[in-house]
């Protein structure tokens, strides 16, 4: 489907998108929604040793439900970054792209090679937890929070595909809502 708007510009767009592109952004964000808050609800108890009182960052409760707000807070105040580089200077495309690639899951990374004793060094790497899970995390959920449900919708032409659309977007909250509830 080729549309050309009223200034010549030519668009290209899928007749049924959903089998082309968008089952990939909904099995994303059904993946990052379910590793989100499959990791956040758990953090507390990690800081603070529950899970092996030899192998902890040794953090006091309020240290760590500290350490998780500010972790929250980055990845819900963050995707301002991510709408400003997509629509300033990268694209959808590439903010996604490179927001998993180099934040998200580097970070998520990080914090699951931490929970293995002694895989990093004989000392827990308290710093590397903290540039994982306080900067890198939240950052690049942050960063492809506000900009993943824009780019699905683009596949779809607005008027033309505007039932299809709407389908987009119920299928996209049903996946946030089934990542988040099985995570």
């Amino acid at each position: 489907l080729r549309v050309k708007d009223e200034y010549g510009d030519t668009y290209k767009y899928a007749l049924n998108p959903t089998t082309y592109s968008v089952i990939f952004i909904l099995l994303v964000e059904l993946l990052e929604r379910f590793s989100f808050n499959g990791v956040s609800p758990t953090q507390t108890t990690f800081l603070t040793g529950a899970y092996d009182k030899q192998w902890n960052v040794g953090m006091t409760s309020i240290e760590a439900s500290s350490c998780v707000s500010r972790s929250t807070a980055m990845a819900y105040s963050s995707p301002f970054i991510g709408a400003l580089l997509a629509d300033c200077l990268l694209g959808d495309y590439w903010v996604i792209l490179l927001g998993m690639l180099f934040l998200y899951i580097p970070g998520l990374f990080i914090i699951v090679l931490t929970t293995i004793p002694k895989l990093l060094g004989e000392h827990f790497p308290k710093n590397l937890l903290k540039f994982g899970f306080l900067f890198l995390w939240p950052l690049g959920a942050g960063t492809i929070k506000s900009v993943v449900n824009i780019f699905g919708a683009r596949q779809y032409h607005p008027q033309l595909q505007s039932s299809m659309l709407e389908s987009y977007y119920v299928n996209f909250y049903m996946c946030i809502n089934v990542g988040s509830l099985i995570g």
